[in-house]
């Protein structure tokens, strides 16, 4: 027949939360933490997508401009405008993009922190009674 242990299987030094303690509470910062990043995801690939149909339409502009320009001098005053203009159009939205993580992070940052903050004192609050 096999030995059956009556010791504590949780470490001496893991803290003991008091029993009333709402489980959820813990969850809630993650749960934040994952709507927040599904935000920022979403908000990424619609950023993405319009910027795309952008610049898909400025190149098929362009190509109309290429093949109705009857000289070769404004062949290349076209092609060097479309380069100079992507180059703009890509780099404001890498900066659009960095905006709007950063702001995606320190909202949730701010969110996770509010929710700590609140499991702590309800912790210490059922630790007292």
């Amino acid at each position: 027949m096999p030995k059956k242990t009556t010791e504590n299987l949780t470490s001496p030094f893991w803290p003991q939360l008091p029993a009333p303690v709402d489980g959820r509470m813990f969850l809630l910062p993650m749960a934040h933490f994952q709507s927040a990043a599904l935000q920022a995801s979403l908000r990424f690939q619609t950023e993405m997508l319009n910027f795309m149909k952008s610049r898909t339409e400025h190149h098929m502009r362009f190509w109309e401009d290429m093949l109705s320009s009857d000289y070769a001098r404004d062949g290349f005053d076209l092609y060097c405008a479309f380069w100079r203009d992507a180059f703009q159009d890509y780099s404001d939205e890498a900066e659009r993009l960095t905006r709007i993580g950063t702001d995606v992070a320190a909202e949730t940052a701010k969110q996770v922190r509010e929710d700590q903050e609140e499991l702590t004192e309800d912790v210490a609050r059922k630790m007292v009674m």
